[in-house]
């Protein structure tokens, strides 16, 4: 089943950064193994990790509902001795909180693991407190987003 793409630029990040380690796919949710891991180990509230592609797809919709990312800029990519195995770096080029207007300045690091074509894990490493800032607290975020001590 075919997603729709509801985070452009993260789609055009990982289509241009990975080229042909990803199969074709017109969603960050398509580029994912059915059995994905996603994880977001430094989520306001503890950890957040996400089991399958159909979870990925019902959670990403959730990014510009609350946050306006214009692009996001590869800064750095390091391939590893694993050759599954690529860490990207980027940040948030022209953002800001959907409700609040406030700046998204946001940096990432990303550690993804494809195989076959297909991303198998993915780890993504944000700044919380500006995320909290932007969006206007923890009280505005969504419970899946905020996250949890438990996996």
């Amino acid at each position: 089943m075919a997603h729709p793409d509801v985070f452009p630029p993260l789609t055009n990040l990982l289509r241009g950064s990975f080229g042909d380690l990803l199969a074709p796919a017109d969603s960050f949710a398509d580029m994912c193994a059915e059995d994905v891991v996603f994880e977001a180990p430094y989520a306001p509230g503890g950890a957040n990790k996400i089991h399958g592609r159909e979870t990925v797809a019902k959670y990403m919709p959730v990014v510009p509902e609350y946050f306006h990312i214009e692009e996001l800029v590869e800064t750095a990519q390091y391939r590893c001795t694993d050759p599954e195995l690529v860490v990207v770096e980027f940040y948030a080029k022209n953002a800001h909180g959907v409700k609040t207007g406030l700046p998204y300045d946001q940096r990432y690091i990303n550690v993804i693991r494809i195989r076959d074509g297909k991303i198998v894990e993915y780890r993504d490493y944000w700044n919380p407190l500006v995320v909290l800032s932007a969006a206007g607290g923890a009280e505005a975020l969504p419970d899946h987003v905020k996250g949890s001590t438990a996996d």
